[in-house]
């Protein structure tokens, strides 16, 4: 079976439990406490990046991340 893969055109149709999930896998693989504390929450962030075109451009602004790359 052949896996579909995600363009970027289409990051805003990923699940967002399997982006929770995604995310828990990183903290754990990092030694990371907790993926959410007080004024940090990676779920958030990358749900955010991912579902949300309008956050996603204001973040790349942030970081200073060209549209191009």
């Amino acid at each position: 079976m052949e896996k579909h893969l995600i363009h970027s055109n289409e990051l805003h149709l990923i699940n967002k439990r399997r982006i929770h999930q995604a995310i828990k896998q990183v903290v754990e693989d990092l030694d990371i406490a907790a993926g959410s504390t007080a004024g940090f929450n990676l779920y958030a962030v990358v749900e955010s990046y991912l579902t949300d075109l309008e956050k996603r451009k204001n973040i790349n602004e942030l970081l200073d991340i060209e549209k191009n790359n």
